[in-house]
């Protein structure tokens, strides 16, 4: 088992350039193009930037290379009670408009503690399921938030028998993680540890789990991954060069890149 210190020294003796690293959810409308410059170089080849307003989405669409940046798009619940019909129906169009370069629905979820009342929390739920259904429908991988609400997260993603899930930033007590895990879902680990989330981690198979930065809401931008692989290894006692290359194959494979629709991946 190692600690992080001595994962973060193993890590300095390695070239960069040898290890590739890939951040499962992240914001990179919100950052400059240098930051994201700046990350390839580092060896993040793969970075998932995810929309959830109209502005967010379109701007996501506009940096996407489909070489390095890959975007999902979507409404998430701080917007919901922001937005009318019309403009739902305009993202969703939006999403099927650009199927040939949108690789996720996300991020869209349930946030039980900014909602105010029940008509915002069934604002949610509504938004939520037509996100979910659009994602079944163009078989895409859905990117969940969720936050005071992963009971309810995961009854309505089992209703509606969602296979590609992704529980972005997951932080589920042991009996969610065990019925998330059975359900065949992916977790992302963001670079913050705890003690809930490594228990999470243990639970989970190791081909079930990714890294995210959530630059920057949670990371300063996608290189920050490189925190989240060490809190894996960490939890699943593996080396850092490993669980980067196990991590990193996840993250291709959930996303479908490198796949013929996606074939763009890696190099400068």
């Amino acid at each position: 088992m190692y600690g992080l210190k001595t994962l973060e020294q193993e890590r300095n003796k390695i070239e960069k350039t040898k290890i590739e690293l890939a951040d499962s959810h992240c914001h990179l409308d919100m950052l400059d193009a240098s930051t994201i410059k700046d990350a390839v170089e580092y060896g993040v080849s793969v970075m998932i930037s995810n929309g959830g307003s109209t502005k967010a989405n379109l701007d996501t669409l506009k940096i996407a290379d489909e070489k390095h940046v890959f975007a999902a798009l979507g409404i998430g619940p701080d917007f919901t009670a922001k937005i009318n019909d019309e403009e739902l129906k305009f993202n969703m169009e939006l999403v099927r408009s650009n199927s040939g370069k949108v690789v996720a629905i996300g991020e869209v979820g349930l946030d039980f503690k900014i909602a105010k009342n029940f008509e915002e929390i069934a604002l949610q739920r509504s938004v939520f399921e037509k996100f979910i259904g659009l994602a079944i429908d163009m078989d895409i991988p859905v990117c969940v938030h969720s936050r005071n609400a992963m009971d309810e997260v995961l009854d309505i993603l089992s209703e509606k028998k969602a296979k590609k899930v992704q529980l972005h930033f997951f932080e589920g007590n042991a009996a969610q993680a065990k019925r998330a895990a059975e359900l065949g879902y992916f977790i992302s680990v963001p670079p913050t540890e705890s003690s809930k989330r490594s228990n999470a981690i243990k639970m989970f198979p190791i081909d079930q789990i990714m890294v995210e930065s959530d630059a920057p809401a949670a990371g300063a931008n996608p290189k920050d991954v490189e925190r989240s692989v060490m809190i894996v290894a960490k939890a699943k006692g593996l080396e850092f060069g490993k669980a980067a290359e196990i991590i990193v194959s996840n993250t291709k494979r959930f996303f479908n890149i490198g796949s013929n629709k996606f074939i763009r991946t890696g190099g400068s």
